[in-house]
C-alpha cells in the first residue's frame, strides 16, 4: 500500500465515513424489519410541527388494539416537508379522509409506526462509499506497484 500520511489519513476520514454510514443504514435497517404486522389505526388525530419559518412536517398520534391491550404511537412525517402551514392544513385534509394501518412488531407492541419504508438511501450511501474505498486501496497498490 501506498505509505504517503495525507493518502493514510484520507483513507481512514473515507472509512470512517462510510462505518457511520453502514451504521445508520443497519439502524435503520434493523427498524423496518421488525414492524411485522399491519392492523387498523383508531383515534388518528393530526398535528403540525413547525422546524423553521418554512419547514413544517405533519405529525399523526395514534391507538392500535392488540392482544386486548390498547397503546398508543406517534409517526413524524419527516420525508414530507411542508414550505407553509397553510400546505401542512390542506395535507391533514387529505389524510383525514384515509384509513390508516399500523406497521408494530408484535414482540414488542409499542414500536410502530404508520409508515414502512426501506432505508433504500442509506443501503446505497453505504455501499457506494465501501466500494470508493476498494477502489482507493486498490489505487493505492498499483501505486506502489509502479514505484
Amino acid at each position: 500500500m501506498h505509505k504517503n500520511v495525507v493518502w493514510q489519513a484520507f483513507l481512514t476520514l473515507i472509512s470512517a465515513i462510510a462505518l457511520w454510514y453502514t451504521i445508520a443504514a443497519l439502524y435503520s435497517y434493523y427498524s423496518y424489519s421488525h414492524l411485522k404486522i399491519q392492523i387498523p389505526a383508531s383515534h388518528v388525530e393530526w398535528h403540525i410541527i413547525e422546524k423553521s419559518e418554512e419547514h413544517y412536517l405533519l405529525e399523526a398520534s395514534y391507538e392500535i388494539e392488540f392482544k386486548t391491550k390498547f397503546y398508543a404511537g406517534s409517526t413524524r412525517f419527516a420525508d414530507e416537508p411542508y414550505r407553509n402551514q397553510w400546505a401542512a392544513e390542506q395535507a391533514i385534509k387529505e389524510y383525514r379522509g384515509k384509513k390508516w394501518k399500523v406497521w408494530f412488531d408484535p414482540q414488542n407492541p409499542q414500536y410502530s409506526s404508520l409508515q414502512k419504508n426501506f432505508p433504500l438511501k442509506e443501503s446505497v450511501s453505504a455501499i457506494f462509499l465501501w466500494g470508493l474505498i476498494l477502489y482507493f486501496l486498490w489505487l493505492g497498490f498499483y501505486v506502489k506497484k509502479f514505484k
